[in-house]
């Protein structure tokens, strides 16, 4: 599902999304929460099947021990590579939002954009991507209504496929060590052949006030 373009409009994204069906129906698929409560996320360990979620506290020493100026920069790319339902993708995502200062409808989605866009999570369990999908996408809208902007069609259809393109379900590659460059990190479910495992290649996003580009990149080692 790898989509490139440079300095495209947000309605010929969104024509260009309509005209690939299956894209198109896992985007919609994307649901609006009645809440997201980040106090809960991480709190639904499954010892049977060795799921361990880490608790919203531990979460917030953990960021604080990285650095929240680390955190909040969205200069810098940030992989979960095992984000269950994303205990801290969320609050990532919620602590950057905090620094939006803007008071321009425009500009104010276009910086929830580039602090969304930075965060690059993977997750093994299909039915926690989903979850981890729908909370991320519930905290922008939510963030955006409470700034009084409600979303178009093609920013809303925009806004999904950044989720969708960098919150991805697939595997990390744990047992094997990066190479001087280049880091195998994941294979790509569903579909994938079990025990082979290829570099996958996240997604480099540039946002203006209403074009947007897309190309994607191998990681580096050290770059996240």
């Amino acid at each position: 599902m790898q989509l490139s373009f440079n300095e495209e409009s947000y309605q010929g994204i969104l024509s260009a999304l309509k005209n690939k069906k299956t894209l198109w129906k896992e985007l919609s698929s994307l649901k609006h929460l009645d809440k997201v409560n980040l106090k809960t996320c991480g709190n639904n360990a499954d010892l049977d099947n060795f799921q361990i979620f880490t608790p919203r506290f531990i979460v917030d020493d953990m960021l604080k021990a990285i650095g929240l100026e680390n955190i909040t920069n969205c200069d810098y790319r940030i992989l979960e590579p095992t984000s269950g339902d994303g205990a801290f993708t969320c609050r990532i995502l919620e602590m950057r939002l905090e620094k939006i200062g803007s008071d321009d409808p425009r500009e104010i989605f276009k910086e929830t954009l580039v602090s969304l866009s930075t965060i690059y999570s993977i997750e093994l369990d299909g039915k926690l991507i989903k979850e981890q999908r729908n909370n991320i996408y519930t905290i922008v809208v939510d963030f955006l209504k409470g700034k009084g902007i409600s979303l178009s069609e093609s920013e809303d259809a925009l806004l999904r496929l950044v989720i969708f393109s960098n919150f991805i379900w697939a595997e990390t590659n744990i047992s094997s060590l990066p190479t001087l460059l280049i880091c195998d990190v994941a294979y790509e479910m569903p579909g994938a052949e079990k025990g082979k495992y290829s570099s996958v290649e996240f997604p480099v996003w540039g946002f203006d006030i209403d074009k947007v580009s897309l190309h994607y990149e191998a990681p580096e080692v050290g770059d996240y």
